[in-house]
């Protein structure tokens, strides 16, 4: 009887810890945007939809910010308070890929954005198509939604613009899920016929591809990647020869530590200051990446949030220069003290 009453204090000693232990809650503020969200529609959205929905609106964001007429500071996008989940995350991933965003009651503005989602049954079976618009702009993509798992089932289409052959879709956010052997279609595709399109193909999804939660591509890091491609490509194809030029002045941006791409008051206020001084013909050059091997790309993300705030200024993109990364042997990639962004002003007299 001893033993009978020792093991049933037991068990009940493991349920009433089990009642007691703190449940995990979810955090509603990664779906929604910064300012202007509405909480109870997301409340009442279960999880795993919210995080479907996060993947559609950083896929379909990510195209748009590689657009050149849709390029990020320069472009103020006007939004109306959402009434839907989707509005929800996909405005919250218009304002982690950098856009200017103004909260506006009706459809007013010249980048009024709209989106939609559309449900339709093909001989195909029911498809589900989601878009985003800005002005004459749209980016939209079918996906073949589940339970458990999202995935494209057509190229992204983008109409208003030709710019699309530069388009590099991040697709593996879709692989991170896992699958069982599921498969894909991946690229970028216009609206006509007579589009130019990007290259093809298909990507299949197996058990071993899932990763963790806590460990998945962040949307903000792929908005990153995506606005990186944008300004590190312009300062690629097209150099500036500074040896004409005379230095004016320069300064130096001080980041929080190697994963920081916050600009700060202190900062912002050093780049207007250096924008103040900007004339026709001058050059900024910003070195963002000095590590011990030269090659850390990741340090460039802060490079083009400068360009960005240099842009926002009125400056024009082609005025600002991201320079290559160079070795610098006091500095390793792990170093996790504050990193400083340097910038130099050169005049052509």
């Amino acid at each position: 009887m001893k033993a009978m009453f020792r093991s049933a204090s037991i068990v009940s000693l493991i349920l009433v810890t089990a009642c007691q232990a703190p449940l995990v809650q979810r955090d509603d503020s990664l779906f929604m945007p910064f300012l202007g969200g509405n909480a109870e529609v997301i409340a009442r959205t279960p999880l795993a939809e919210l995080r479907q929905l996060q993947l559609i609106s950083t896929n379909l964001v990510s195209a748009l910010v590689q657009i050149p007429e849709m390029k990020v500071g320069t472009a103020t996008l006007q939004v109306s308070p959402p009434a839907t989940a989707f509005g929800n995350t996909l405005i919250r991933a218009l304002e982690d890929g950098g856009f200017g965003i103004q909260r506006v009651t009706a459809d007013q503005g010249l980048n009024y954005v709209t989106y939609g989602k559309r449900v339709a049954e093909t001989e195909a079976g029911q498809v589900t198509d989601f878009s985003v618009a800005v002005g004459e702009i749209e980016v939209r993509r079918e996906y073949d939604i589940g339970p458990n798992r999202i995935f494209p089932s057509s190229l992204l289409l983008v109409s208003g613009t030709d710019s699309i052959v530069d388009i590099v879709l991040d697709d593996t956010i879709f692989s991170e899920q896992g699958g069982s052997g599921d498969t894909f279609i991946s690229g970028v595709g216009g609206s006509n016929l007579s589009s130019p399109a990007t290259d093809v193909s298909t990507v299949t999804v197996n058990d071993y591809d899932v990763t963790p939660l806590d460990k998945r591509t962040k949307q903000s890091l792929v908005l990153s990647l995506a606005r990186q491609r944008v300004y590190s490509k312009e300062s690629l194809e097209r150099p500036i020869n500074l040896e004409p030029y005379t230095q004016m002045r320069r300064t130096v941006l001080i980041f929080e530590d190697q994963n920081s791409t916050i600009m700060g008051r202190g900062n912002k206020q050093a780049v207007g200051q250096m924008a103040d001084k900007f004339q026709d013909g001058d050059v900024f050059a910003i070195t963002a990446c000095t590590d011990a091997d030269g090659r850390n790309e990741e340090a460039q993300f802060r490079a083009v949030r400068v360009e960005e705030e240099f842009v926002s200024y009125g400056v024009v993109p082609k005025a600002v220069q991201i320079e290559p990364c160079i070795r610098a042997s006091y500095r390793h990639k792990s170093d996790d003290s504050p990193v400083a962004v340097s910038i130099v002003q050169y005049r052509n007299l």
